[in-house]
């Protein structure tokens, strides 16, 4: 049984364990120049984009997600 958790609160989470570096949830226009909704940022440097899938792999290579956890945006 998967717990889902809200793009919000997974992003919180995130950026409490790692300070320096954020999720952004990227407006229309820069969707369509990343081609990805979601960006992880550091800085003013975009370290990589993808889709909620790639959040929930960055939010669980940083320890704040666990396997049985889902993502899901509101």
């Amino acid at each position: 049984m998967s717990n889902t958790v809200t793009f919000t609160a997974a992003r919180r989470r995130f950026e409490r364990s790692q300070p320096h570096r954020h999720i952004s949830k990227l407006s229309q226009a820069e969707r369509q120049g990343m081609g990805s909704p979601f960006a992880l940022v550091e800085g003013n440097t975009v370290l990589d984009a993808g889709e909620l899938n790639a959040v929930e792999r960055w939010c669980r290579e940083a320890g704040v997600l666990s396997t049985g956890e889902t993502i899901v945006t509101g």
